[in-house]
């Protein structure tokens, strides 16, 4: 799918809840929304513990953004309104309790991530229109048990700026063809891949739209298990400052072959410090520059 993609706007109606789900495993174990302001923007939202109880949510520090259930078992928690930023960030007292995301909804999300998430495992794979608003997606999907990106996840996210550890340390072996065709605003794509072992293939012109990019590095660091390198991967990525470790591999038992792109031959030369390290099956590793490997 291409950046000329029609991006339908949300229109009138009741807005439609972000709904996810957390299982607890003992009685009177307690739960914290990972809610914050982003900016100006701070949470105005109902949410419905699926428990026979809700609370009116209106700020950041709502002391109603705590709850204790109590019985062990699955609850599938909504939120309607205005929900900012929700991000678990890793935090180790719920990481473990989220197994899966019912709905995206419509909640006016700026920033949204799940990092640490081992047990999340279920993601929708339509009506991705309510996640527009998403100016940040930092660690979105960082560490998660989740083994398979929905195409079309991030079409609707035109204002995305940052992609920094957003799918690294995932066990996914693809990548949708056209992921980021409408994420042109995107100026790092550090480490996005990072460690993501399985991973496989990288579609061509994968970064053909995101003209706008200046960091590269560690996206595909220790993706062990890729093939060749696209021609052309990152012909359209002039503005880029840093390939820093793009491509480095923790050894040289990896599956790298083709050839590297010639990245050393622009004017003005990025860095590119072990961009190449250990990717000895490259086919012109020997002139590749002693410090891009």
């Amino acid at each position: 799918m291409g950046i000329a993609r029609r991006l339908t706007s949300v229109t009138g109606g009741e807005l439609e809840s972000f709904v996810f789900r957390i299982v607890t495993t003992s009685s009177n174990q307690t739960y914290e929304l990972p809610i914050a302001d982003y900016g100006s923007n701070t949470p105005n939202f109902t949410v419905d513990w699926d428990d026979g109880s809700s609370n009116l949510i209106q700020s950041s520090s709502d002391v109603n953004k705590l709850h204790t259930f109590s019985a062990a078992g699955t609850y599938d928690i909504s939120l309607n309104g205005t929900v900012p930023s929700f991000k678990v960030d890793n935090n180790s007292l719920y990481r473990g309790l989220y197994t899966a995301i019912i709905s995206w909804g419509e909640t006016s999300f700026r920033t949204l991530n799940f990092h640490g998430c081992t047990n999340l495992t279920s993601v929708p794979t339509t009506d991705f229109e309510g996640l527009s608003t998403i100016f940040n997606l930092d660690n979105f999907f960082r560490r998660t048990g989740i083994t398979s990106l929905p195409s079309g996840l991030l079409d609707y996210m035109i204002n995305v700026t940052s992609l920094v550890d957003s799918f690294s340390f995932m066990s996914i072996s693809s990548i949708p063809s056209g992921f980021f065709d409408n994420c042109t605003q995107i100026t790092s794509f550090n480490s996005t891949f990072n460690q993501c072992f399985s991973l496989s293939a990288i579609p061509s012109g994968l970064f053909d739209n995101n003209t706008n990019v200046t960091n590269f590095s560690s996206t595909f660091k220790s993706c062990t298990s890729i093939g060749s390198i696209p021609t052309g991967l990152f012909d359209n990525n002039t503005s880029v400052t840093t390939f820093f470790s793009v491509f480095r591999m923790p050894t040289t038992s990896n599956s790298l072959t083709g050839n590297a792109p010639e990245l050393w031959t622009r004017n003005p030369v990025p860095l590119g410090l072990y961009a190449f390290r250990n990717a000895t099956g490259l086919g012109n590793y020997a002139s590749i520059p002693a410090n891009w490997k």
